[in-house]
C-alpha cells in the first residue's frame, strides 16, 4: 500500500530498454550505473507485498478509553476490544501511545496501521478506513467552572465564552462546524490535562470533551473544583480506524466480522462495561442507527 507504484513490472521495463540499447562500451557503463542508481532510489516494496500478521496499535491518554496503568500497559476500553479482537483473528499486536494529534498523523502516513476508537470526519475519510459498525455512542460535553451555570447547555449559550480543544480532537459535525463558522471562539491545547488547568486558572471558560472522559479526568483532578455540563447537541459514534497506508487495511472485513461475533457473545459490551461504569458513563454499547444517537 505505502509503494503505489508497481515494482516489478517498472524495473522489467528499465532492464528491458537497457538491453535495446547501442553495444558500445561506454553506453553500457553509463546505463548500468543508471539501472543501479534508480534500483536504490525506487521505494523498497516488501511491506506492501507481505500479509499483516502484526499490527502496530497506536492510542493516545483518552481515559477511560485508552491510558496507561501503573504497570506501564495499555489499558481502557477500546484497548480492551482490539485486542479482543485480534486475539481471535490470530493478529499480533503492539502497541504505542502518543499524543492525539501525532497519532493522527503517523496513521495518515501508515506508520501506526490502526487507531482503536475515533470519531468519524470527512476529512479522516481520505486516509482512513473505519469499521462499518460503532462501538459505542459518546455524548458530547464540556467541561468548566463555576462561571458556566451547570446543564445541558445549547451552542448558542457558548458564543460569548473563551473553549479549548485538544489538538486533532472532533466532536462531530454540529460543533466542528460551528468552530468552523466561528460561532465558537476556542484555542487548541496539546492535551486534556492542560486544558483542565487552564480552565482552573481562569484563562479558558469550558473545555470541549466526551462524557466518559469529563467523569474520569475529575475524577483525577478532583481539587481544581470544575464540572462539566451536557451539550445540546448530537452524540457521535467511536469507530476503529485502519490506514489506508497500511498493509494492514486487508483486515477490515475479518474486523468487522470478529467485532460481530463480539457482539453476539457479549464480550465487547462485557468489557466496555467494566470499565465505563467505574465512572458512571452513559456509553451506548449495543447497536443503532449510524445516523441516530439512542437517549436514555
Amino acid at each position: 500500500m505505502k509503494n503505489k507504484r508497481n515494482y516489478p513490472e517498472f524495473l522489467l521495463r528499465i532492464q528491458t530498454a537497457v538491453l535495446l540499447l547501442p553495444r558500445h562500451p561506454c553506453v553500457t557503463i553509463f546505463a548500468t550505473v543508471a539501472l543501479c542508481a534508480v534500483m536504490f532510489t525506487l521505494p523498497f516494496p516488501a511491506a506492501s507485498q507481505e500479509k499483516c500478521t502484526t499490527i502496530i496499535v497506536g492510542y493516545s491518554y483518552y481515559p477511560p478509553f485508552s491510558y496507561r496503568d501503573g504497570h506501564n500497559d495499555a489499558k481502557g476500553a477500546s484497548i480492551e476490544v482490539a485486542k479482543r479482537a485480534f486475539k481471535q483473528m490470530n493478529i499480533d499486536v503492539t502497541m504505542e501511545q502518543m499524543p492525539w494529534a501525532r497519532l493522527l498523523s503517523e496513521a495518515q502516513s501508515g506508520s501506526v496501521d490502526f487507531i482503536p476508537a475515533g470519531y468519524r470526519t470527512p476529512e479522516r475519510l481520505t486516509w482512513a478506513t473505519y469499521s462499518d459498525i460503532p462501538i459505542g455512542y459518546e455524548r458530547i460535553v464540556i467541561i468548566h467552572d463555576s462561571r458556566i451555570k451547570p446543564g445541558e447547555l445549547t451552542l448558542n449559550e457558548l458564543r460569548p465564552q473563551k473553549g479549548l480543544l485538544r489538538r486533532g480532537d472532533s466532536h462531530g459535525p454540529d460543533i466542528d462546524n460551528a468552530i468552523a463558522k466561528r460561532i465558537l471562539k476556542v484555542d487548541v491545547i496539546p492535551e486534556i490535562e492542560v486544558g483542565l488547568r487552564m480552565l482552573s486558572a481562569q484563562r479558558a471558560d469550558y473545555l470541549l470533551t466526551s462524557d466518559s472522559v469529563a467523569r474520569y479526568m475529575l475524577r483525577q483532578y478532583d481539587d481544581l473544583d470544575l464540572s462539566f455540563s451536557q451539550l445540546n447537541v448530537t452524540g457521535e459514534a467511536l469507530y476503529a480506524m485502519f490506514s489506508q497506508q497500511s498493509n494492514c487495511v486487508e483486515l477490515v472485513d475479518q474486523f468487522n466480522l470478529t467485532i460481530r461475533n463480539l457482539y453476539r457473545q457479549d464480550l465487547m459490551s462485557t468489557t466496555l462495561i467494566q470499565y465505563l461504569k467505574s465512572v458512571g458513563s452513559p456509553l451506548v454499547t449495543k447497536l443503532a442507527p449510524k445516523t441516530n444517537f439512542p437517549v436514555h
